[in-house]
């Protein structure tokens, strides 16, 4: 009994024993084939967007000068340089403005000569009317017509009395006959004659009621030419106003020597113009005064987003980081020589997309003051960083690095523990989830989580539903 005894006690420490090696060969197999995960819990809180790009120090106060017309530049100031109030910013060649003014003045007084015949050509021209030469003629043409009546008359009253108081018997009868044939043919005469002078008088009437006509026509004539005349004149007046305010003007550059000049200390940001070119007018010299300020270039899809009044964080150059507050949120069409390259902030995690201000159409930014106690020049660049929390307060929030999809849903995996042979030992187990809204870091979600779950964030090695997990120590 005794021998059975002390045989069970060696029996039973042996089982032990081996229990125990396979609890330290269970234990070491699991540290290599278990793999370790971080987890955290579901949290409630909002979520952060992130806005980072680049700007530049611009002037308060930009200033468009406009060239004068027609001008040869002989010399600019250059981009960037300081000029004092009252110093030249452009300066034109006076060879060529004096050879504008000589050209003017040719044209001017050519216009006044113009001016001077149409004023001539307006007056109201000295002619006798067609119709008093064809009055006269109708005149003539009337008396001549009643002498031819009253011949007439005279050669039938003759006739008459030869025929009717002379009787035949009393005298020969050859010379009556004779006689008589005198009378008739001057009588026949005389009544061609009325006849001939009718025509006379109605050939004289249609061409005195023509010369009428053609008297009027040519009084209308007459008065629109005078119109068109006085018109032109005051047209050509009009002219010569305007070229004796463009001779006055170029003798205003000229009387300037030629320069155009800074009516304040400022910097020139933009020069538009090269040297030897002949200015159109359109061309804007740029100046900035008024102290500095900051820009912070932005994309025009964040200006909802970004509001004045926000606080960013901005670095200039290698100096420290300071905090500046938005001031106001603009937009303008093209940029300036003080503008840089955009670099604009993404919303999702703040990457920047970087595009230069010769390629931008428009540019949307931020203004604010220079942080006190910074030195600063125009042209200077900065980085700037700002961060958004959503004004939604969310229920359950977890890490991206947590959520996993397949083809049916997304899903994060939590710490689970089963009992097994060997004790109790810790699995992922898979929990549905709905995301509402992400950041570059978080994720809002809805789902079956409760406070106390242990979501897996990450692991050393790719862990499925189902698999042994153990949290790294």
């Amino acid at each position: 009994m005794i021998y059975d005894k002390k045989r069970m006690i060696r029996i039973l420490c042996g089982f032990l024993a081996i229990m125990a090696a396979a609890s330290v060969i269970s234990r070491a197999a699991a540290s290599v084939l278990v793999a370790q995960v971080n987890v955290e819990k579901a949290v409630r809180g909002r979520l952060s967007y992130t806005y980072e790009g680049e700007g530049t120090v611009a002037p308060v106060q930009e200033n468009q000068i406009f060239l004068w017309p027609e001008q040869q530049v002989e010399w600019t100031a250059k981009q960037g340089s300081q000029v004092k109030s009252g110093e030249c910013l452009v300066r034109f060649r006076m060879e060529y403005l004096q050879q504008l003014i000589d050209k003017k003045q040719a044209e001017l007084t050519q216009m006044e000569l113009q001016a001077s015949q149409q004023q001539v050509s307006a007056r109201e021209q000295a002619r006798v009317p067609a119709a008093a030469g064809a009055e006269q003629t109708l005149t003539d043409a009337r008396q001549q017509l009643d002498a031819a009546r009253q011949k007439a008359e005279d050669a039938e009253m003759m006739y008459n009395n030869f025929i009717y108081s002379v009787e035949p018997e009393t005298t020969q009868n050859d010379t009556w006959q004779s006689r008589k044939q005198e009378l008739e043919s001057a009588l026949q005469e005389a009544y061609a004659g009325v006849e001939s002078a009718v025509k006379e008088v109605d050939q004289a009437q249609n061409a005195y009621e023509l010369a009428e006509q053609e008297d009027q026509a040519q009084d209308v004539n007459a008065a629109n030419a005078a119109e068109a005349a006085r018109l032109g004149a005051e047209a050509s007046k009009v002219q010569i106003d305007y070229a004796r305010g463009e001779l006055e003007r170029l003798r205003g550059y000229q009387a300037a020597e030629g320069k155009i000049c800074a009516d304040q200390d400022c910097t020139v940001l933009k020069v538009g113009v090269e040297v030897g070119a002949v200015t159109s007018g359109t061309e804007v010299f740029v100046t900035g005064s008024g102290g500095f300020r900051l820009k912070g270039l932005m994309k025009a899809k964040d200006k909802e987003k970004l509001k004045a009044g926000l606080e960013a964080e901005v670095q200039l150059g290698a100096g420290r980081k300071k905090k500046v507050r938005f001031e106001s949120i603009e937009s303008d069409t093209g940029g300036t020589a003080g503008d840089i390259g955009a670099a604009d902030g993404s919303a999702s995690g703040g990457s920047t997309d970087t595009e230069s201000s010769a390629s931008l159409e428009s540019q949307t930014f931020w203004l604010a003051s220079v942080p006190e106690n910074t030195e600063v020049k125009i042209g200077d660049t900065f980085t700037w960083q700002t961060e958004i929390l959503t004004e939604k307060e969310y229920d359950q929030m977890i890490p991206l690095s947590a959520l996993r999809e397949d083809v049916n849903e997304t899903y994060c995996l939590v710490l689970a523990e089963e009992e097994q042979m060997l004790g109790t030992v810790q699995t992922a187990k898979r929990v549905t989830v709905t995301v509402l809204e992400k950041d570059a870091k978080n994720a809002a979600i809805t789902s079956t989580l409760s406070l106390e779950d242990k979501v897996i964030v990450s692991s050393e090695k790719y862990v499925t539903e189902g698999d042994r997990v153990r949290l790294k120590e």
